[in-house]
């Protein structure tokens, strides 16, 4: 995600239309005090601000709950940037597969970032007025245990007094988006500025 980030945040796909994640699988028998999207929707919600470097204007979500007892296993939600880029996350504990994915959709391609392998591909859009096919390039990206490095930085930044790898305040912010999102799939509303304003406040 890094290095997409770095990718992304120096122009390579041009402007970006769509970023979609897939987080699913099988229902984890651990999990027994929250539902699918706050177990994992914040994971995709704060990629999804840090890669575009934009916030939502707008959000939808739609819930199932279809063998938890207790909370939803199935989320669909959808969101506006500030960007006009969409954002869909599909998230399940439904699936008998486990399902890790992120692809971003600009107008000179798009990638596909899969967490399970670690592979960074991209699909180039040789026309930038219409949209064609064009080459698949696997980019190098340096394979590391991601909770290794997560708690081998955050040693660090202790360590060091410095700053944390990732801000305080975008975990509290991914947390309240994914919270936002479960209450507007109770309600049937779409989630708009005047809800979304005190959350990134």
């Amino acid at each position: 995600i890094r290095e997409l980030g770095r990718r992304l945040h120096a122009g390579e796909l041009g402007r970006v239309f769509q970023i979609r994640a897939a987080r699913l699988g099988p229902f984890p028998a651990r999990v027994r005090d929250v539902g699918v999207v706050v177990d994992l929707a914040p994971h995709d919600l704060d990629v999804m601000r840090y890669l575009l470097r934009a916030e939502p204007i707008r959000m939808y979500a739609e819930t199932e709950q279809r063998i938890h007892t207790d909370h939803e296993d199935l989320f669909t939600g959808l969101i506006k940037f500030d960007t006009g880029a969409v954002g869909l996350l599909e998230i399940n504990w439904l699936t008998p597969t486990k399902v890790r994915k992120l692809t971003v959709t600009g107008e000179r391609g798009m990638y596909e970032a899969d967490y399970l392998t670690q592979d960074l591909v991209f699909y180039a859009n040789p026309d930038h007025e219409l949209v064609s096919e064009g080459e698949m390039t696997r980019r190098a990206v340096q394979r590391r245990e991601p909770l290794a490095v997560e708690l081998s930085e955050f040693a660090a930044a202790i360590r060091s007094g410095g700053p944390p790898p990732v801000e305080p305040r975008d975990a509290l912010v991914a947390m309240l988006l994914a919270r936002a999102m479960v209450d507007a799939a109770a309600r049937g509303v779409v989630i708009g500025a005047d809800e979304l304003t005190p959350i990134l406040a």
